[in-house]
């Protein structure tokens, strides 16, 4: 027994100590846990790799050049820390109808007036110095980065709000399909050609950042929390961006959800020198014509 009139000080610590000591000491949810809920709980395990990488990387934040691919951004002048291309697989990719459909609508359309004028260009740039011989346009072989500058001729945006929350919708979101030919060039003169396209080629291009452009307000990410990723009456206004540590049972913050925000990433960033923004491309699913597509001009 502690001796009052001894020791006050002391005996009035201990008491309240042993009164208001915490009972719990759990940890809530913070932004950094998003990429394990991926996986372990949504299984998605693409969108969790990509958000692992940003993450883990060094602090850059991408600009409007870079994610236009404007010189000196081309995607063939990426480092490999600004550019990730081997997560994103088309395989992996055609297995969401919207994918699918996407690539399929760009295989009907791909020679719309403005892929004509991009091959047309393409095509007469690299016709210079052959001397009126018959060559093989588009080499398919090289991966999406050389394609992008060499026989890229046209693509699809697609992805909306509205699409369903899986692994798709973690990792790419918003994304745009981009289509490659090859073909044999046969000259018929001055400034005019036919090329009989025999194959395509399908690839993603994105690019994996949180910035909100000029907009006053920042693109909301979902609400997101232990179990998952869906908004309800638990919902906070604002996710932890570092461990916080509270006297809460388990239980009682498991189902607890955050807003989460760009802006939140891009805080993250600031505060930890870490989260590295980078582009993302697919590798190329090749498509072979039953029959060549014969297009002059």
């Amino acid at each position: 027994m502690v001796d009052l009139l001894k020791a006050p000080q002391e005996a009035l610590r201990s008491v309240l100590g042993r009164k208001n000591a915490p009972q719990y000491a759990t940890r809530l949810f913070q932004l950094r846990d998003i990429p394990s809920v991926m996986r372990s709980r949504l299984g998605w395990p693409v969108a969790a790799a990509l958000m692992e990488r940003w993450f883990s990387s060094a602090a850059f934040a991408m600009s409007q050049e870079m994610k236009e691919s404007r010189a000196p951004y081309r995607l063939s002048q990426l480092s490999p820390a600004q550019l990730e291309a081997t997560t994103v697989t088309m395989a992996w990719a055609l297995g969401f109808a919207r994918v699918q459909n996407a690539m399929a609508s760009l295989q009907a359309k791909w020679s719309s007036p403005a892929g004509i004028a991009q091959l047309k260009d393409r095509v007469e740039k690299q016709s210079r110095g052959r001397n009126q011989q018959c060559w093989r346009f588009g080499d398919l072989n090289q991966p999406a980065k050389i394609l992008e500058d060499t026989c890229q001729v046209n693509y699809l945006a697609f992805g909306q709000w509205s699409d369903p929350m899986d692994d798709f919708y973690g990792a790419m979101g918003e994304t745009q399909v981009n289509v490659a030919v090859s073909g044999l060039v046969t000259p018929q003169g001055p400034g005019k050609a036919t090329v009989d396209i025999n194959e395509l080629g399908f690839y993603l291009r994105d690019a994996y950042d949180f910035n909100d452009g000029k907009s006053f307000i920042s693109q909301p990410l979902g609400c997101w929390g232990f179990s998952g990723v869906e908004c309800g009456v638990r919902t906070q206004l604002s996710v932890p961006l570092q461990e916080v540590v509270v006297d809460e049972s388990p239980a009682a913050v498991q189902n607890r959800k955050y807003i989460v925000q760009n802006k939140d990433f891009r805080n993250w960033r600031t505060k930890n020198q870490r989260g590295g923004d980078f582009m993302v491309l697919s590798d190329v699913r090749r498509v072979r014509l039953p029959f060549p597509q014969k297009i002059s001009w």
